[in-house]
């Protein structure tokens, strides 16, 4: 019997033994066989995540190697996802802004909303709506209901005070439009002191995620050395991401947001990094390294000289504090703003680009945002007048009338037309002449005198079409190709003109002869119409860019070649005669006029300029003139453009002493403020420094 129960128990005990090893050999084909890449992954899987690591930008610095925007190292406190425990973010942002706070540091927050309440919008209607639109709000919501928003989206609770979830709620919505996550890092602030970096560095223990690292940032110390040509950058817009996001650009990236920057984003970028961080399945770091190396940017060398530029840029402001000097209403008292171009008549290299008023790039945002300018009648310093401000030519047109009339044969050198002071050829339109009886004139003597009669009647025989067609051979009405941009401008024709709501009449064809009705140039558009006449029919596209230059400016990558925009197909000699009239027109200068003295006349060489005041109002009138010199070599070409100013040709001699004689010098009166005389009213000198290039002559007008 005992025998018996020992056999059933052993027989049970192996069925047992079978059943479980059986159960455990299922259990092990599941987790081997069926679930086996499961399990494996669970073992050996790990996460893997790139993060862009920003490259040095190229520098931009002047023909003479003046650095205008560069780069600087500084401590950065950026916030990487794949070290921060989820759940754990609003806590250890706040952590953070208290250190920040307490050293007086600045963080990253441009959500459009105040910072304390009442919560109100700060920036523009396209701002609100796109805080509303990225927190799916309608577009009645109220800067309170975007930051109840974000505290409802983000748990953003009230164990925090008021202050400091509006701090939270700032940085929340900014990582949400950057796009934070593993691969893109956030930075919360940039150039952050090193107390702030050694406390940051104590409390690391409790602020998982948030580290330190060391990267360029840009900087502006050009100053007022050219801020508008320059540029800045700023945070990429979702259009410039959506635009260029194949170029491998990320929504934390900066880009140029004018000027150069601009222009010359895909050059001065440089070429990113990458930082590798792979992660376990419980979201342990196994490794962070380098795995691409980051390549700076190539620097810009502009076609600028900083010496040169510095001087013009002070001889339009000069000019301007003169005029309010002299304190005659009636000459110019009321100017305010203008601009000033020299090119370099050989290449169409932009020399130098004054704007008055001017600013210093540390001022940028402060001025863009200060709301006095949004006034039309309150010149803005930020504004590019040079390039896009657009502006009756006036009488400077008349270079381009009288070419047109030679080049289409009504007329030649010798062919006079008769001003007795009123143009009478219509019945019903009799506009008078600016010189009142001039008698009969060729078309040297009608530019030297400025005669409107010859150039109605010149207007008038040619046609709208033919005449709006040479200017546009100049580049009147023509995208000039600048690298940052600029105006077109616009001539007058039937077409554009009846856009505008006018009605065309015969007499709208003269007025446009003489450069107004609704013909506008910016003071670019009159430096190159200059270069042209210089070149006798050969306009080159204006440009910036003296070349591309590895980082630090000791290799050159890239050298800009001259480019021929348009040629004329004409009769060199027709630009000669238009020459020697613009010669009549510098030899009658006279400055001061007071003094009776011929401040053109007497300079080494012939000067070839044509004034203009156009009017804008019943009773406002703008300075205007083109011109180049030397006459018989030309050099430089200029435009220049006084906002109801006037007397443009009295900087004239300035700039050319400047540039090739380095002999300008302002008179001030006993203060040393006020300005008696925009020039130095000394002679020449010109012993052992002859001007620039080889010129072929010497003037004998004399």
């Amino acid at each position: 019997m005992n025998k018996v129960r020992k056999s059933i128990r052993t027989i049970v005990l192996i069925l047992v033994v079978v059943v479980l090893s059986f159960a455990c050999t299922l259990e092990l084909l599941q987790i081997q066989i069926v679930d086996g890449e499961y399990y494996l992954s669970q073992t050996t899987g790990t996460y893997i995540a790139n993060q862009t690591i920003q490259a040095a930008r190229g520098q931009i610095m002047t023909k003479d190697g003046v650095i205008l925007n560069t780069n600087k190292l500084v401590y950065k406190v950026i916030i990487q996802k794949s070290f921060v425990e989820a759940g754990t973010e609003n806590d250890i942002i706040a952590k953070t802004l208290k250190i920040l706070i307490k050293n007086n540091e600045e963080w990253i927050d441009t959500i459009p909303i105040s910072k304390t309440q009442p919560y109100e919008f700060t920036g523009d209607l396209d701002e609100q709506d796109a805080v509303r639109e990225e927190m799916e709000l309608g577009v009645y919501a109220t800067a309170d209901n975007c930051i109840n928003a974000l505290y409802e989206k983000y748990d953003i609770g009230r164990e925090y005070d008021e202050q400091m979830r509006r701090y939270i709620a700032g940085i929340r919505y900014e990582m949400q439009i950057r796009d934070f996550s593993y691969q893109n890092r956030y930075t919360l602030a940039e150039d952050i002191s090193l107390q702030s970096v050694i406390e940051l560095k104590e409390q690391s223990f409790m602020l998982s995620g948030i580290d330190i690292i060391e990267e360029p940032i840009r900087v502006y110390q050009g100053g007022e050395l050219i801020p508008h040509i320059a540029g800045r950058i700023g945070a990429i817009s979702q259009e410039e991401y959506d635009e260029h996001k194949d170029e491998g650009y990320a929504l934390n990236d900066v880009f140029g947001k004018f000027g150069i920057e601009w222009s010359e984003e895909e050059t001065l970028r440089g070429d990113n990094g990458v930082r590798t961080i792979t992660r376990d399945y419980n979201g342990i770091v196994i490794s962070d390294e380098i795995t691409k190396p980051v390549a700076a940017g190539n620097s810009i060398r502009l076609t600028i000289d900083s010496k040169f530029q510095n001087e013009v840029q002070e001889i339009l402001a000069n000019h301007i504090n003169w005029l309010h000097y002299n304190n005659d209403p009636n000459r110019g008292n009321l100017v305010d703003a203008g601009g000033c171009v020299v090119l370099d008549v050989k290449t169409g290299a932009v020399l130098a680009m004054a704007n008055y008023p001017n600013y210093n790039m540390s001022d940028y945002y402060k001025l863009i945002n200060d709301k006095k300018y949004n006034d039309p009648n309150v010149p803005n310093p930020t504004y590019n007048r040079c390039i896009y401000g657009l502006y009756r030519p006036g009488s400077a047109f008349k270079t381009i009338t009288g070419t047109a009339a030679l080049m289409s044969g009504i007329a030649d050198e010798n062919t006079e037309v008769y001003c007795g002071g009123t143009y009478t050829y219509y019945s019903d339109y009799q506009p008078g002449c600016i010189m009142g009886f001039a008698g009969s004139l060729k078309v040297r003597e009608a530019l030297r005198y400025s005669c409107n009669i010859y150039f109605y009647d010149m207007a008038r025989q040619m046609g709208i079409e033919y005449l709006a067609s040479v200017a546009g051979m100049f580049g009147v009405g023509t995208d000039l190709g600048l690298e940052i941009g600029g105006t077109s401008g616009h001539m007058s024709t039937p077409e554009y003109f009846e856009s505008l709501g006018g009605t065309w009449t015969p007499g709208c064809t003269i007025q446009a002869g003489i450069g107004q009705l609704e013909t506008t140039v910016s003071p670019l558009h009159l430096a190159t119409i200059a270069l042209t006449i210089a070149n006798k029919g050969t306009r080159y596209q204006p440009y910036l860019v003296d070349s591309v230059v590895s980082y630090d400016g000791t290799e050159t990558i890239k050298k800009t070649e001259p480019t021929v925009a348009f040629e004329f197909d004409a009769d060199k000699h027709i630009f000669d005669v238009i020459t020697d009239g613009m010669i009549l027109v510098a030899d009658d200068v006279r400055w001061p006029m007071s003094y009776g003295e011929r401040q053109l006349a007497d300079l080494p060489y012939g000067v070839a300029i044509k004034t203009g005041t156009p009017q804008v109002t019943e009773d406002t009138f703008n300075s205007t003139i083109l011109g180049f010199y030397p006459a018989e070599d030309p050099q430089i070409a200029f435009g220049i453009v006084l906002e109801k100013g006037e007397f443009s040709r009295l900087m004239v001699r300035n700039i050319i002493e400047s540039y090739f004689y380095d002999n300008y010098k302002p008179v001030y009166d006993e203060s040393g403020k006020n300005i008696i005389l925009p020039w130095g009213g000394q002679e020449t000198n010109t012993e052992g420094r002859p001007p620039r290039g080889s010129f072929s002559q010497t003037n004998t007008d004399e």
